[in-house]
């Protein structure tokens, strides 16, 4: 019993020094947010270290038994208990490397399992796709991979009429009893834009000009050869197209199909009361 008890141990130290779970910790929980995931592996660690103390306990408890055991077998046995002791202490030992033999077995099968690394070969769509023979610069690739939906830091002329117009609009979709505090919110926000906007007219921000300056170069080039900027079927790719080939492929993705015209048939009821006038 008291060999058992080292094995265990000795497995459970083991699987705490390797960062390893054993099958026996079995914690788990239905959520797996990554808060859920480092739960898991505290309450898994703490089951292990809970388990070593429950051990050190049975142990101990153990060892004291075998204390008091020892004197009464030798003076029970006599001179024989030498031979005796030897003999139990030799079958131990053989038993003992059999045991630490499929504990190593064990860890190493648990840590080939738990730290295999996953199949991460995850394949990746290029932010932008060019298919045109347009060559852009540094600068404006840089632009052009930060997406359709990036906020451009340059504002148009009349930006600030146009975002009160269609706050009005929405405000009047709302229940009536609701739009002037929306208007007053609005109207307060307003007003802090239109001081940023002044405040940049007055200290015009060289992000925002460079910004406007790469935008009416690529809007150039595209000018230029006839192309346009659209959004990938799959991904969040931007495609630089031909604007042909688009239209080209726009129509071919259509079924053609064939249409006949059938002769105009009038009812016969029709025809009968036709006949009967």
């Amino acid at each position: 019993m008291s060999n058992e008890a080292n094995f265990k141990f000795c497995f459970n130290k083991q699987c705490l020094v390797k960062k390893i779970v054993p099958n026996y910790v079995n914690v788990k929980i239905a959520n797996t947010s990554p808060a859920a995931l480092v739960t898991t592996k505290k309450a898994q660690i703490t089951r292990i270290k809970d388990e070593i103390k429950y051990l050190y306990k049975k142990k101990e408890k153990l060892n004291h038994e075998l204390y008091k055991i020892h004197p009464r077998t030798a003076q029970e046995w006599g001179n024989t208990w030498h031979i005796i002791h030897d003999s139990i202490l030799n079958s131990l030992n053989k038993e003992m490397e059999k045991k630490y033999e499929s504990i190593e077995d064990k860890i190493n099968r648990l840590t080939l399992i738990q730290t295999k690394k996953p199949n991460t070969n995850t394949q990746f769509y290029p932010r932008v796709v060019n298919e045109t023979a347009i060559k852009f610069s540094d600068e404006e690739m840089t632009l052009l991979n930060k997406g359709l939906n990036y906020n451009l830091s340059h504002k148009r002329k009349h930006w600030l009429s146009n975002l009160a117009l269609e706050a009005e609009n929405a405000i009047m979709l709302l229940p009536i009893q609701e739009q002037d505090y929306l208007r007053c919110q609005v109207a307060h926000n307003l007003q802090i834009l239109y001081k940023q906007q002044k405040e940049q007219h007055t200290k015009p921000n060289l992000r925002n000009t460079n910004e406007n300056r790469i935008i009416n170069q690529i809007r150039k080039k595209l000018n230029n050869e006839k192309a346009m900027i659209t959004k990938a079927d799959k991904g969040n790719s931007i495609v630089i197209i031909y604007i042909n080939d688009y239209n080209k492929k726009s129509t071919s993705s259509y079924p053609i199909t064939t249409f006949t015209r059938q002769p105009a048939t009038l009812p016969t009821s029709y025809n009968e009361t036709s006949e009967a006038q």
